[in-house]
Order: structure tokens, then C-alpha cells, then sequence
């Protein structure tokens, strides 16, 4: 095996077995253009400090974009031998074109600044990517929301029938919990788009780099200050896989909730066919397999995560081999979570709401209890816990739930257990058996009351835009700096 560009230091070259070990060429592919525009605006930098000719420059940019073109294309063989992609891409450069030329594009870098680089613009792009994902699949649940104010449903705690609601208001939730998730990719995506690049191997170098040029065309915010810093931390790709984490989290409960309400016992809702599977044996059999993959698959992001912690927790400062580990961790928690948005988007936008059924479950239990309770504090202001007192009697006397629905029975417990006589109107009942005057009387903001589901509505839907302009912005950023990053190399070259 021949010895690689970066080998002469030690005389033997690595033993076959322990290239195949410590090698992570094959998991550097997913960085690999990154790289390659990494290594194309320190040269342009390098060539505006005049460090570099200008017709050593046009060589070096010339080779750069043809590996880059082949690298898209698929036609770029890549040599298994070289312990990653960072020596592999010089070498190709330094067969193109020579050693005396080729040799220079490595000049006041280090590999380790330059792994680091290569990342954060991987996840920057990686966290648009999310973010707009995330958006449009807001956008779906935005609209179920619409379609769903008037549908019934019972809110459930502990499992039980709790009170009255929509099941717009459910999806309202999902959309709150993701708008969170979308905050935290802000705030992280700030922390990352600062460039690593010029801290070199951790000490700097004694090469007139300018490091806030090179940052300028890579479309960074500005630099990490501290070289050390700039090479060894690894906390944002902890932060990201944390987010990550997060939104598998709340993805994995939201297929929970699909899969109860599928069920046979609540048929509260109707996977489309396209999403579900089938017995090999039992032939009534409709079984929601992406339902519950999803719950698996978010369980192996949340594993990212904490196999994260476990490699960065014991590394001290400085760059060290173990850093490479993390890389397969950042690709396969983005890839499974945006294969579950895709699945989640299909889902929710053919799922089928089955409202009968919903109202036939609140119809079935005591859910209208607590209607009864504040009603008697309203009109009689019964001391709440003394109402509580009463209709918890109610429903320990009744043997079914239109049992409480008995006006005498109401007004005996009321004079039994308030010490007062009390005449209920003579709407009483048929106001606490209309659910759509029910929910009219919850005036607490965020309840389910329609008008306040109407509300949130828009007001999920004015930040669902707000976030929108934010990604659009973070993604013109780059895009600036891409057009002028290329309009260079195409001035040099030519």
C-alpha cells in the first residue's frame, strides 16, 4: 500500500487491517462537496493575500471544480485506502496538476479546522432542509386544523375522559410543540454559522491568512475566536442532535395518539390504505405499520444523541480520532427524521376524522360533569369545592352518564350537601347537553372553545410565516455568498 500525502513523518505505511478501522472515507462522502467549497474559498483567499500566483490559483480552482462536478456526477472513484476524504481530495489535485501547484491549497490549514468547517456548512444546510420541512408539514396540520373546529372529541388525562374539546384543538398542540422546535433550530443555527476556519491544527499558523474573508465567502456569520475552541468543541453537534432528538420525542407521541385512535376500541380516526399494511395470516387484518416504525425510528435518533454524549464526554481539549464517530450519528438523525416528516405529511393529509364515533365516546362517559360543576358556581356561586363536592356525588349515584343529566337529582344533592333549596332553570340540562354552547362558555384563553381555536389558529399560522421569512433569509445568506463565491472562481479560471 502506498504511504499518503500527509505519511511522511513515519516510515511504514498503515497496516491493511488498521486502514480499514480507523478509515472513514466512506462516511466523509456525506461531507465531501463541503470540503471541496471549503478548500475553494481558502484558496481564494489565500490567492487575495497574495500567497497564492494567480495562475496558481487558476489551477488549483480549475481542478477543485472538476473533482467537484465528478463528485456530483457519481463518476468520482474514490480510493478506500486514505483514511478519510480531506488527503484523498488533495491528492487528486496534486495528480492533476503537480505537486510544485497542487502542494500550496493545504497552505495555513489543518485538517482539523477544515473536518470542522466541513460540518457546520453540512448541518447548516441539513437544519434548512429541516426547517422547511417542518414548515410544510405545519402547513398540513394547519390545514386539518381548519377542517376540524367543529369536530367533538373528548381530551383525555390519565387516559380517561377528561373534558370536552375539538380535534383541531389537538393538532393545535402538535403545531405549538413543532413552532418550538423551530425556535431551537434558530437559536442553534446561530450558534453553528461561525467559521472554524484558520484556527488551523489548534494554535493558529504564521501564514498572513485572513480568517473573516474566508468565513465572507462561505456565507458564516463571523469567526470562533479561540483556535482550541475552534477545533476540539463539539457541543453544537450535540445541541443538533438534541433538537433532533426533541422532535422525534414529540413525533413518537404524536404516533401514539394516531395508533390509540385507529384502533377498533376508539375509531376515532381512518388511516388511509396507503399507509398501512396487512396480515399474512388474518385477512380483516389493516395494520398501521408506519405508525408504528415511526416510533422506532425516532427511538434510534434519540440513540444519536446519547451515543453522542458518550464519545464527546471523555475527550479533553484538542482535536482527537474520535470526533469522526460523529458523523454517521449527524447523517442518519437527519435522514430518519426527515423520512418521518415525509411519512407524517402523507398521513395527516389523508387521514380520515371519524366524528360520529367521536361524539358516540362523549355521549358514553361523564365528560360533561365538570359543565355541571362550574354551571352551579356561575349561576349560584356555590363555593367550587362544594360543587365538585356535589356533582362527585352525582356521578357516584349514577349507573350510567344520563343518570347525571336529572334535574331533581341535581337539586336534592344541592340541598343536601350546600344546605340551600335551589331551583335549576328549565334549561339547565338541555344547556349542559349542548356541546357547542359548552365549548362557547370556555373564555379562558387557549381553551377549546371555538372562537379560541379559531384564534390560535392564526396565530400559529402568523408564526408558522415568521419562521418561513427567517429560513428564507438563512438561506438567501448562502446563497449570496455562493453566487459570489462562484463568480470568482469562474473570473480566476477563465
Amino acid at each position: 500500500m502506498k504511504k499518503d500525502i500527509y505519511r511522511e513523518r513515519l516510515d511504514a505505511p498503515l497496516n491493511e487491517n488498521v486502514v480499514n478501522f480507523i478509515s472513514s472515507i466512506k462516511d466523509d462522502l456525506w461531507i465531501a462537496e463541503e470540503d471541496i467549497i471549503g478548500t475553494e474559498a481558502h484558496n481564494i483567499m489565500l490567492y487575495e493575500q497574495k500567497i497564492l500566483t494567480k495562475n496558481e490559483i487558476k489551477e488549483i480552482l480549475s481542478s477543485l471544480e472538476n473533482i467537484r462536478k465528478n463528485l456530483v456526477n457519481g463518476k468520482l472513484k474514490i480510493n478506500n485506502d486514505f483514511e478519510d476524504i480531506h488527503p484523498f481530495i488533495e491528492k487528486c489535485v496534486i495528480d492533476e496538476i503537480g505537486i510544485d501547484i497542487g502542494g500550496k491549497l493545504h497552505t495555513g490549514r489543518s485538517r482539523n479546522d477544515q473536518v470542522s468547517v466541513d460540518i457546520r456548512l453540512k448541518i447548516r444546510n441539513e437544519l434548512n432542509e429541516l426547517s422547511e420541512k417542518l414548515i410544510g408539514f405545519i402547513e398540513v396540520l394547519l390545514n386539518l386544523s381548519q377542517k376540524t373546529i367543529k369536530a367533538y372529541v373528548p381530551l383525555y388525562t390519565h387516559f380517561q375522559r377528561g373534558q370536552l374539546g375539538v380535534f383541531a384543538h389537538y393538532i393545535n398542540n402538535y403545531i405549538s410543540q413543532i413552532i418550538r422546535s423551530l425556535e431551537r433550530i434558530e437559536e442553534v443555527y446561530n450558534r453553528i454559522n461561525k467559521s472554524p476556519l484558520g484556527a488551523c491544527a489548534i494554535g493558529g499558523t504564521s501564514i498572513n491568512i485572513e480568517r473573516t474573508r474566508t468565513a465572507e465567502l462561505l456565507g458564516f456569520d463571523g469567526i470562533i475566536e479561540n483556535s482550541i475552541d475552534a477545533i476540539s468543541s463539539r457541543d453544537y453537534i450535540y445541541e443538533v442532535l438534541m433538537v433532533n432528538s426533541l422532535i422525534s420525542l414529540q413525533f413518537s407521541r404524536i404516533a401514539e395518539d394516531l395508533l390509540i385512535w385507529s384502533t377498533k376500541e376508539f375509531q376515532f380516526i381512518d388511516l388511509d390504505e396507503q399507509y398501512c399494511s396487512v396480515s399474512s395470516v388474518m385477512p380483516h387484518k389493516k395494520n398501521p405499520d408506519t405508525l408504528e416504525l415511526i416510533r422506532s425510528k425516532t427511538a434510534k435518533i434519540i440513540s444519536d444523541h446519547f451515543s453522542a454524549s458518550m464519545i464527546i464526554k471523555a475527550i479533553p481539549s484538542g482535536y482527537f480520532k474520535d470526533f469522526q464517530e460523529l458523523k454517521p450519528l449527524l447523517k442518519n438523525s437527519f435522514d430518519t427524521l426527515f423520512s418521518i416528516i415525509e411519512i407524517f405529511s402523507g398521513i395527516f393529509k389523508t387521514i380520515k376524522i371519524n366524528e360520529v364515533n367521536m361524539i358516540k365516546t362523549i355521549d358514553e362517559s361523564y365528560i360533561l360533569a365538570l359543565e355541571i360543576a362550574e354551571s352551579l358556581v356561575h349561576l349560584f356561586n356555590i363555593p367550587f369545592r362544594l360543587s365538585h363536592k356535589i356533582v362527585g356525588n352525582l356521578v357516584k349515584e349514577s349507573s350510567n352518564p344520563k343518570d347525571i343529566m336529572d334535574k331533581e337529582k341535581i337539586e336534592s344533592l344541592i340541598k343536601k350537601i350546600y344546605k340551600q333549596k335551589i331551583d335549576l332553570p328549565p334549561n339547565f340540562i338541555q344547556n349542559i347537553q349542548n356541546l357547542e354552547k359548552c365549548l362557547e362558555n370556555r373564555i379562558s384563553q387557549g381553551s377549546p372553545s371555538i372562537s379560541e381555536v379559531k384564534k390560535t389558529i392564526k396565530v400559529l399560522d402568523k408564526q408558522r410565516e415568521a419562521f418561513n421569512n427567517k429560513h428564507i433569509k438563512r438561506v438567501e445568506k448562502i446563497k449570496d455568498a455562493t453566487l459570489q463565491r462562484e463568480a470568482i472562481i469562474k473570473r480566476l479560471i477563465s
